[in-house]
């Protein structure tokens, strides 16, 4: 017992760390909008977010490691420790899925498809059209840099263009890196973008490395434009030299 809460209490200090590791990386967005040449707009707009979402997808590819390993050794039929049944849970958690203690192999099966990385050029390109390189007011007010939305009342801001019928609201979030690690879970995790994870195993079955232009592909279901928005995401890929 006692070597279990040493587990855990080591588990929770790395975590901590590593929260505050990331809040290390990003403050409270500068006024985009006053930086009137566009080129050096883009290139702090880049410089700000960027390591954030680096941090994040160094996280990702640390806990897929652990969670390949889990894997591959009850493949091989090691059952996986009381750490390990931990680890496995938590991710159930974060990413909707059930969790049967006689199931774990096939839960460790299906979070491959979601506990992975997300390429840094499609990150920024979502978040340069969505936020028009941070200088909307839903980034100003909101420190929302990926549109994502809300459906309470008062749990963000009303879109100015929005439908009459429409209930939804342009999400408030505390903190920049809060928005970004939101845009992560929900990319993981949604329905709406089975595609684009299971596009993204294929890719990495077959050897390759994770491409913006590639993934991008799946992100029909984010925007009501759906292919011409795809189209759009690839162009300022492209034009930025993300990748």
């Amino acid at each position: 017992m006692l070597k279990k809460i040493s587990i855990f209490i080591a588990f929770s200090l790395a975590l901590i760390f590593s929260i505050d590791l990331l809040m290390d990386y990003i403050d409270q967005p500068p006024n985009f909008a006053a930086i009137t040449d566009i080129t050096a707009r883009k290139k702090a707009f880049v410089d700000y977010l960027k390591p954030a979402i680096d941090q994040l997808n160094q996280e990702r590819a640390e806990e897929r490691q652990t969670l390949v390993t889990i894997y591959t050794n009850m493949r091989a039929g090691k059952a996986p420790d009381y750490w390990q049944r931990h680890q496995l849970k938590m991710w159930a958690e974060r990413y909707d899925l059930d969790f049967q203690a006689d199931k774990l192999k096939t839960l460790a099966r299906k979070l491959l498809l979601h506990l992975d990385q997300i390429p840094t050029s499609m990150v920024l390109a979502q978040a340069a059209l969505e936020s028009a390189w941070g200088t909307s007011r839903f980034v100003q007010t909101g420190n929302n840099f990926f549109g994502q939305w809300c459906f309470k009342k008062g749990c963000g801001m009303v879109p100015i263009a929005r439908n009459e019928d429409a209930k939804h609201e342009v999400k408030y979030f505390d903190s920049p890196e809060d928005s970004i690690k939101t845009y992560f879970e929900n990319i993981n995790k949604h329905a709406a973008y089975q595609e684009l994870r299971q596009l993204r195993a294929r890719t990495r079955a077959e050897g390759k490395a994770l491409s913006g232009l590639n993934l991008v592909a799946g992100l029909e279901n984010y925007s009501q434009r759906g292919q011409a928005y795809v189209d759009d995401l690839r162009a300022v890929i492209r034009s930025n030299h993300f990748e």
